[in-house]
Formats: structure tokens, sequence, C-alpha cells
């Protein structure tokens, strides 16, 4: 009697762990994974998920989470979701994978997607296919995966909107890899978005819209900007080279010609022009330094020629007083 009631109780508590790794709570339905790990050094894949879905967009239920729990030494979390719904991926509904989230010291496994395979079946005239879901750890690393699904699951797929999911499917060696780094889903929110950590914060791609939705450079304002101090950078060379004995500087003469001709100054993009295509402030501050300089030079000659008429004027002045005193 006692190795009956020992006999049961160990059975019970298989079947309790078992079911625990499986649930269904009103066809939200979760399966953990048994601990999957790469052989030391050498990465491993394991094909954790088959999905069945329709190429065409005959599908409910579509998204499935995919939760990575590092089980070794380090702490490491990363969420994925993949999404075959509705009118979703290209072209028809091939699946798209989504990295949303990551928390943890260590990251060393990623989920990818495999090739579509045709079942051989269709629905609503489009054929049925299946997706092989993987998952790569890398470098003495031991994972444990929640996948949490709402297609039904199964061992021989029949139909479109089913899954297979293997607790502790074999392993195969693969190419060491690099987990990605950063989540790849849009940040979108209707509330304040505030940064509060310390160190640089940076944009490393893309363009940076304030008022507009099409940047067209990394950083597009519609509207006023106010600032206590602005550096720019020049990416053309200072106006020096006026002072440069041989720049060709516009005589006086040519430049009134020239006003008059165009109505404005020489190397000075015309009103028109710059309400077209805007104003590049470093240009355009190292164009109106050159036209300073230019006027330097300008009154720097007229100042030359002033005092070069002073000089005569006096000498002749001077003639005529000596003339006077000598009658």
């Amino acid at each position: 009697m006692k190795k009956v009631l020992m006999l049961l109780t160990a059975m019970m508590l298989f079947l309790s762990a078992k079911s625990q790794s499986n649930t269904d709570q009103n066809g939200i339905k979760t399966t953990i994974t048994n601990v999957l790990s790469a052989q030391n050094a050498q990465a491993r894949r394991y094909e954790i998920i088959t999905l069945g879905y329709n190429s065409h967009h005959w599908q409910k239920g579509g998204a499935i989470i995919i939760e990575l729990f590092d089980a070794y030494y380090a702490t490491g979390y990363e969420k994925y979701i993949v999404e075959a719904g509705y009118l979703q991926g290209t072209p028809g509904t091939s699946p798209k994978l989504r990295f949303v989230n990551r928390y943890g010291y260590s990251h060393n496994g990623r989920i990818v997607l495999g090739t579509p395979t045709d079942m051989g079946i269709s629905y609503g005239g489009y054929p049925n296919m299946t997706m092989a879901i993987y998952l790569d750890v890398r470098e003495y690393s031991q994972y444990r995966v929640r996948i949490t699904y709402m297609q039904d699951r199964i061992n021989t797929f029949t139909d479109h909107n089913q899954v297979r999911v293997q607790e502790d499917p074999p392993g195969v060696n693969i190419e060491d890899f690099m987990a990605p780094d950063m989540p790849d889903e849009n940040l979108i929110t209707s509330g304040q978005l505030t940064v509060s950590g310390s160190g640089n914060h940076y944009f490393q791609n893309g363009n940076v819209g304030i008022g507009t939705t099409q940047p067209d450079a990394k950083l597009s304002v519609k509207g006023k900007i106010h600032a206590e101090e602005i550096k720019v950078d020049l990416n053309i060379p200072g106006p020096d080279y006026v002072f440069d004995k041989d720049y060709s500087l516009l005589s006086l003469q040519e430049t009134a010609d020239f006003i008059k001709v165009n109505r404005h100054l020489p190397d000075v993009p015309s009103a028109k022009q710059m309400e077209k295509d805007g104003v590049n402030v470093s240009e355009m501050q190292m164009k109106l330094l050159q036209k300073i300089e230019e006027l330097t030079l300008y009154v720097i000659g007229q100042q030359k020629m002033i005092d070069k008429q002073t000089v005569d004027l006096r000498k002749m002045q001077e003639q005529i007083n000596s003339g006077k005193s000598n009658n």
C-alpha cells in the first residue's frame, strides 16, 4: 500500500510539473521550455516553434509573444513579438518579427524566423504555410523561453492558425553570432517624453522632426528655436582669403554695376533664391563675413585716398600761403 501511495504521489508530481509548463487561460496559451543552452563556446540553434498561417490574410490571434530568460549566472531578459495577423507583413501575410524589449546584463540569445514552407493545402484560395521560429544561444549561456499564443497547439499541421511548440527540442550547431543590442520597436506616445538619465543621449540613425513629419535633415524644426548659444562647425573655408594679395576684389564701380543689374550683392543669393531654398546659416555667415572684410578693404582704400588728398590739399594750401607772403 505504501509503495502504491508513493507511486501515485510521484505520478501526481510529474503531471503537476508537466501541466505547469503548459497553461491555457480562456484561450491564451503559455508554454515554457526546458533549459536550452550553448555547448560551452559552441553556439546552438533550437526550433522552439513552428507556425502555421495563411499566405493571404485569413488570420486570427496572430501575435506570438516570446520571452527569453537567462537561466545561467548573469541577468538577461529579451522580449520578441511575432506578428502573423490580418493584413500584416509583405507580401500578403508573411510573419514579421519585432524585438521590443530587453533588460539585464547578459544578452546571448536571439529569435530568428525560418523560411516559409507550403503546407500543400489552401484556405480561401491562398496556400497555407509553415514557418519555423528558432532560438539561437551563444557562448556558455542557458535560456528558458516563455511562449504566449492563441493559435491551436498541434503536433501535425492540418490548417492555418496552428502552432507546434517544442519544450525540449534538439539543437544543432551554428556559427557564432551577435545578439541584437537594441529593440526595433517604434516609440509612439500621446504623453510627454522625458529623458532623465545621466550621460549623453543620441539618435544613431535617421532624421528628427519637430513640428513636421517629413524631416529633410538631421534636425528639422517647423517653428521658432530659442537658444542661449549656437555653435556651428564650418564645412567651408573661412573668408580670410579676402586679405590675400591675389584676391580679386571688385571695384566699387563694378559692384555698383552688378547691383544695378541683379538687385543683390555679388556672391550672395537673391531674395527669391533664399525664399525658395532657405538659408544655410553656416554658409550665409561666411558670405556676410566675406562682405564685411571686402567692405573693410573698401574703407581702407577710401581712407588712403582721403589721407593722400589731405596731404595734397595741405601742400597746395602751403603753396598758396607762400605765394601770398611773397607778394
